[in-house]
């Protein structure tokens, strides 16, 4: 089904007070994610100045939901019934982000969050931490993801502070207006977001090495 139909759908049932303003069609389950392509690499950290920890993705309240979200109105979200993701959207954007920063990244160690390390020479560490307030499509015809990172940084003599916030919103037009475009263009979004991180990490970077 069209998105903009479900909408419209979604509008008039829940405005004539049918139980739940769910989609309630005869149709099969469909599981959706991220198609993003993994490119062989490796990294040392002989070759790397500065090691980012990347935090799992914290999204708002049903957001989270396994079901693919939609934007009814202004103050209303629902999830999917039939169109779900194949994984918690928390894991699947922690997943991708990371292998977006490792690719942007070279020289830095990039790793999936880890427990702090009690060897000294491992207390000196970066993490970032995002916060998603929509992941959904909205009720114009666009992908919506929009939030927060804030960056840490950890030293053995000063312990865990925080560096920077940085607040971002991307509207991106469906490239088709239907789930399958729907996810093609929140992972589109996504990775824009997690560029233009890497963009402010690369500028920060120089601060980092530059004695």
């Amino acid at each position: 089904m069209r998105i903009s139909s479900l909408i419209n759908t979604l509008l008039v049932t829940c405005m004539l007070g049918i139980t739940g303003c769910s989609q309630s069609l005869n149709a099969p389950v469909k599981y959706f994610q991220f198609n993003q392509k993994i490119t062989p690499s490796a990294r040392t950290s002989d070759n790397t100045d500065v090691q980012l920890r990347i935090l799992t993705v914290n999204l708002r309240g049903a957001l989270n939901n396994r079901g693919i979200a939609l934007e009814v109105d202004n103050n209303q979200v629902t999830s999917a019934n039939y169109h779900l993701w194949s994984e918690a959207p928390d894991i699947m954007l922690t997943a991708s982000a990371l292998q977006t920063l490792f690719t942007q990244l070279d020289t830095w160690m990039v790793v999936k969050g880890l427990p702090v390390i009690t060897d000294t020479d491992q207390q000196d560490f970066y993490e970032i931490e995002y916060e998603i307030h929509h992941f959904n499509g909205d009720n114009a015809g666009n992908a919506d993801i929009s939030g927060l990172w804030r960056l840490y940084h950890t030293t053995f003599k000063n312990g865990r502070t925080l560096k920077e916030i940085h607040y971002f919103s991307e509207l991106t037009p469906l490239i088709d207006d239907d789930y399958k475009g729907l996810v093609e263009t929140l992972e589109k979004t996504w990775l824009a977001v997690n560029l233009n991180v890497a963009e402010q990490l690369k500028t920060m970077q120089i601060k980092v090495t530059t004695p």
